[in-house]
């Protein structure tokens, strides 16, 4: 079974295009930039996993992750940390990683 994951960004036309990459390895994916959607996904949709990329200010990462780990601490929660080099594209591979751990945790339980 695949999670049903939600990636957090900051820009929408970005975010599109890796749910468009990620979706061809079958991932279950959505997205948000802001608290209102990020709030909107969770109390609407079955999140499983979410996934807060390494692009967003910090100030507006640590204001998106106190929003999720008081909303929905019970979901499975990564943020991607800056590396030199990281590009946007950095976010698939850091995502199907998580999804495919997520996975075979789920098997375990």
């Amino acid at each position: 079974m695949e999670p049903n994951i939600l990636l957090i960004g900051k820009n929408t036309h970005t975010l599109e295009i890796l749910k468009d990459e990620l979706t061809k390895f079958d991932r279950k994916i959505s997205f948000a930039n802001s608290e209102e959607l990020i709030e909107s996904h969770i109390n609407n949709n079955k999140i499983d996993l979410i996934i807060v990329g390494a692009g967003l200010p910090n100030e507006m990462k640590d204001v998106m992750v106190t929003l999720i780990e008081k909303i929905a601490p019970e979901i499975e929660l990564h943020i991607m940390q800056k590396i030199a080099g990281m590009t946007p594209v950095s976010m698939i591979g850091y995502t199907n990683e998580k999804a495919i751990m997520w996975r075979m945790s789920s098997v375990r339980k």
